[in-house]
């Protein structure tokens, strides 16, 4: 079974070209609109790594990152964050991620940072 990835990202066609390229890739991937659509999927399957966005329509993946890094249940899950309006040095700075990719991204990139964090675990 390959590598189970949620992503919470609310533009559709980010969403798309990331669940298509991963997929191709190997990866099995969840794309979630919004955290409430994820929450209720973590209910039922936990990922080996989480992909979030900075800016979701109801709320904000920061405050998300740092609920899943604090819940004993996906602590020790790896988290990438991803923004066009923020730096890495400001996420990071503002959650305990375990990564960031700057959007517009390459597709190679944003495979390199999964492997890189996957292996590091």
């Amino acid at each position: 079974m390959g590598t189970i990835v949620f992503i919470v990202e609310d533009n559709e066609d980010i969403g798309y070209i990331l669940d298509f390229y991963l997929s191709d890739e190997g990866y099995k991937v969840s794309v979630f609109s919004n955290i409430t659509a994820f929450k209720a999927a973590l209910t039922l399957n936990k990922p080996d790594i989480f992909i979030l966005d900075v800016m979701l329509p109801d709320g904000n993946g920061i405050d998300l990152c740092n609920e899943l890094k604090s819940d004993p249940e996906s602590r020790d899950l790896p988290v990438l964050m991803m923004s066009a309006n923020t730096t890495a040095e400001k996420v990071t700075d503002s959650t305990r991620a375990d990564g960031f990719i700057k959007k517009p991204f390459d597709l190679l990139a944003v495979q390199q940072a999964l492997y890189n964090t996957l292996l590091d675990r």
